[in-house]
């Protein structure tokens, strides 16, 4: 058995009696491995650091089974095990410092998640607990049920993806190929240059602020929810925008016309510049109102 293998037999071996006891660990890791953190209730403060090694400490509530902590070649895991007892919650708070670099994996139920400095891949899932977190120039990744989101971003092109239910959620400075969708939730985005946008409400209200690269591309649809775009700076596109029970209000110029004498649809397509772009816009009863 490595140095490693014995260090997470150490801690998964460690007494249940840490319950509402401090805890502070530290195990070695890739200045650019994965860092994967499960949690069910709580908090969890993730930083990103200078050093090569991982700390965890906080404390365990009186729910907690057992914390699993170590490292093995490029991967860390820490994992808060909750007793078996059926009204167990298994409430941690935590705080861990990680490598900068690092990827990041986090799953938990409904402890708030507050990630700060971590500059690798993060994919971040959570239920009910809130999430707040930074971008750089790799991909971020959001998943809640009922959370609310929050990501403040650098202004340089990356993948950014935010998936809720319910969850309300708002974006700065995101740019590059941003991907939202939720059913009821309101999402308020502020991006820098668009490459491509792919957004989808069910019932929830899209208020966007962006700017569109020269061959950029964004995909709008909603079925109840109310879409406000701005467009910053100048715009080239292809403009096809269509609502069925909606109203289109512009200030580009041209008027939407009736698609049909016996049905309340309307539609707007137009050319704005040279065209060399694409924004498509479709709503079933929401309204629609975009500017520049």
């Amino acid at each position: 058995m490595n140095k490693a293998s014995l260090l997470l037999a150490a801690v998964l071996l460690a007494p249940a009696a840490w319950a509402d006891d401090r805890i502070e660990r530290r195990a070695p890791a890739d200045p650019e491995g994965e860092v994967t953190i499960l949690n069910v209730s709580g908090e969890l403060i993730v930083t990103g650091w200078d050093r090569a090694e991982v700390e965890v400490t906080g404390k365990l509530g009186r729910g907690v089974e057992r914390l699993e902590f170590g490292s093995e070649g490029k991967r860390t895991i820490i994992r808060v095990e909750p007793s078996n007892r059926r009204d167990s919650k298994g409430s941690a708070d935590l705080e861990i410092r990680v490598p900068a670099g690092s990827s990041l994996s986090t799953n938990t139920v409904s402890a708030d998640q507050r990630i700060r400095n971590v500059r690798g891949l993060q994919r971040l899932q959570s239920v009910s607990g809130d999430v707040s977190t930074e971008a750089w120039t790799e991909e971020v990744e959001i998943r809640t049920v009922s959370g609310d989101v929050e990501l403040d971003a650098d202004g340089q092109s990356t993948l950014v993806n935010v998936t809720t239910v319910s969850g309300d959620a708002q974006l700065s400075n995101v740019a590059g190929e941003i991907t939202i969708n939720t059913v009821t939730g309101d999402f308020e985005v502020e991006a820098g240059r668009i490459t491509r946008g792919r957004m989808r409400t069910t019932n929830g209200d899209l208020d966007l602020s962006a700017t569109l690269a020269p061959e950029g591309r964004l995909d709008i649809e909603t079925i109840n929810g109310d879409l406000v775009i701005d467009f910053a700076g100048p715009v080239s596109a292809e403009f096809d925008i269509e609502t069925f029970n909606g109203d289109i209000e512009n200030c580009f110029g041209p008027e939407p016309v009736r698609t049909s004498k016996f049905a309340p649809g309307r539609e707007l397509r137009f050319r704005e510049g040279d065209g060399t772009g694409r924004v498509r816009i479709k709503s079933l009863n929401g309204g629609i109102s975009f500017c520049k």
